[in-house]
């Protein structure tokens, strides 16, 4: 277990959901490595309810922190359904690209296909290199075989996709079947 993995289990257990609100607090700190151990540790705990009404209470605010991003990115990957809303206000406040694909992403991991669709869009309409990566992941969370197909499309120019791709197969291996004869020897073998 790597040092980071140690740290998230530490805090989880020995503090638990009393931990939340300092944790949540961190996120706003402006220290991106602090922020994916602290969301990976809040990912283990019962936030959902806290989360959604910091979220609330930061889109009234009239400097946009950074950190409302990933309070959207955790609602979605939780699931939290009383935090559907406060993203699709969370949408009316995007100011770049990059925002409104963590929120689109956040919602179609909650079944919205319109995000969805949206996502497909923006990938299979020649976002930047940095950007494809950061669709693909946004869009890794569908079983639906068409978004599969446009991220195996994207493969050729963008090797970092296979990652993406090998985790949709993890998930759903039936999707194997569809990557091209280059793809199919990713890092393992257990889908043959």
């Amino acid at each position: 277990m790597s040092e980071r993995d140690l740290l998230i289990k530490r805090i989880v257990e020995e503090k638990g959901d009393k931990a939340i609100p300092a944790l949540i607090d961190l996120l706003f700190e402006g220290d991106a490595q602090m922020a994916d151990i602290v969301t990976d540790a809040l990912l283990e705990l019962d936030c959902c309810q806290q989360i959604i009404k910091r979220l609330d209470s930061e889109m009234k605010k009239e400097d946009k922190n950074p950190g409302i991003f990933y309070l959207a990115d955790i609602i979605g990957e939780k699931n939290c359904k009383g935090g559907v809303e406060q993203l699709k206000r969370l949408l009316n406040l995007v100011e770049t690209e990059e925002e409104a694909i963590i929120v689109h992403g956040s919602l179609a991991r909650m079944g919205f296909k319109d995000s969805e669709k949206y996502l497909l869009y923006e990938l299979e309409n020649e976002p930047s290199q940095d950007m494809i990566f950061d669709v693909a992941v946004a869009l890794s969370y569908s079983s639906d075989k068409e978004v599969f197909k446009a991220i195996v499309a994207k493969a050729d120019k963008n090797k970092d996709l296979v990652d993406v791709l090998q985790s949709m197969c993890e998930r759903e291996p039936d999707l194997y079947a569809l990557l091209p004869d280059d793809l199919r020897e990713i890092k393992n073998d257990k889908y043959k």
